[in-house]
């Protein structure tokens, strides 16, 4: 019977780790071939910043020219809607009845295998394999085989041994998105860069891919309010002379850190050591902003100072704003659903915002601390000390 391995993955790019990972599995399991097998619509995943199955497809042609050991396989791009391992081993299993079948995965996927879908029945259709990099991960990796194989008594669980790997796609895309591709070059093929080079693929983040994003990933409300602080954003922007398409993505990734909790909110700071101050760790909501902008550098590949600046300031506002501070510092506040009262009342701040935005400013920063006064919440410094700045303007 034959022995093929099938290594499955976004592959969003494929890179040197995911061959380094096929070419072990080879040697050690003594595999006649690895497939290697792009995902079609991973249900795991964000399909954020996700290139398309052709593009995908070509760069794994591409790299599996490396080994003659190595296929691509579209197998799973073929089918229709979501796969699940368990559905695509069941259909290969069918079609290749005289092949034995060695699934490879990597140790974060090993890890948390349990919760896939029908994991039984993969152990019953395929040998396991889970990556087992070198340091930390690899005690980790260990510990999920004799779970798994506690868990299920007779299924074919085993590692893989293979060097610790020091990059992952996410951070080849985020080099490329920030223009730093040189330094993550030697990690792929040199096929595969080109590719991406020649496709200038993972070029530019756009409003629209965000958009999609937020809308997966937001509560209803909170993903409704983006879209009208990132519209209102842009035609503030627009009426002071700016491009649209950067107020838009402050606006619409402003309060992608707002659904957490306070507690997340302040554990998450801390984890990524993020200054927090004691005001914002009593009222932990505040760090919103600050959170927010760190995701959208980390995690969506924004990398203007001034758009990551806007999203931290949003809620407090800071001295010295940028107009693309004030912008989106005014959208948030202003924008259609919200109802709160005010003086002069929100129409008149909306109708001042378009005719003199500093103004407008002001009057949402003396209403800020109007309402934190009365209502007995603390008061962020950095938004008393704002308010003060606009005060000695207006009020003298």
């Amino acid at each position: 019977m034959r022995k093929i391995g099938i290594l499955g993955g976004t592959f969003n790019p494929i890179h040197n780790g995911h061959l380094a990972l096929a070419k072990a599995a080879m040697e050690q399991y003594d595999l006649e071939e690895v497939w290697l097998m792009p995902s079609k619509l991973p249900p795991h995943k964000s399909h954020f910043a996700m290139l398309s199955e052709e593009h995908r497809l070509a760069m794994t042609k591409l790299a599996a020219q490396s080994d003659s050991g190595f296929s691509a396989s579209d197998f799973e791009l073929r089918r229709e809607g979501l796969t699940f391992t368990a559905d695509t081993l069941e259909l290969l299993t069918k079609e290749y009845p005289d092949v034995k079948f060695y699934f490879i995965v990597g140790g974060d996927s090993l890890i948390k295998f349990k919760s896939w879908r029908r994991p039984e029945r993969i152990l019953e259709l395929a040998t396991l394999l889970g990556a087992g990099r070198a340091g930390h991960e690899e005690k980790q990796v260990i510990q999920a085989v004799d779970s798994l194989r506690n868990r299920y008594p007779g299924a074919e669980v085993n590692t893989v041994l293979l060097p610790d790997y020091p990059v992952s796609s996410s951070e080849i895309r985020q080099a490329f998105y920030t223009g730093k591709q040189d330094k993550v070059k030697k990690y792929l093929p040199d096929s595969v860069w080109n590719y991406l080079k020649e496709h200038r693929l993972y070029a530019q983040i756009t409003f629209a891919e965000l958009d999609t994003e937020m809308a997966s990933c937001l509560p209803r409300k909170r993903y409704l309010h983006s879209v009208a602080v990132a519209h209102l954003a842009a035609a503030y922007a627009v009426s002071m002379g700016l491009q649209p398409e950067r107020a838009l993505i402050a606006g619409i990734l402003h309060d992608c850190a707002k659904a957490y909790s306070d507690e997340q909110l302040v554990a998450d700071c801390d984890k990524y050591s993020l200054p927090v101050t004691e005001v914002e760790r009593r009222n932990g909501f505040l760090l919103h902003g600050k959170l927010g902008s760190f995701y959208a550098r980390t995690k969506y590949f924004i990398n203007d100072e001034e758009i990551l600046s806007a999203i931290s300031y949003h809620t407090t506002g800071r001295p010295g704003m940028t107009v693309l501070e004030k912008v989106v510092f005014l959208a948030d506040y202003l924008e259609p659903f919200r109802t709160q009262p005010t003086e002069p009342e929100l129409n008149t701040i909306r109708k001042i915002a378009f005719q003199d935005m500093d103004k407008a400013v002001y009057l949402a920063l003396k209403n800020t601390l109007r309402y934190l006064s009365e209502s007995g919440q603390e008061m962020d410094m950095t938004t008393a000390e704002t308010y003060e700045e606009y005060r000695a303007k207006y009020e003298n």
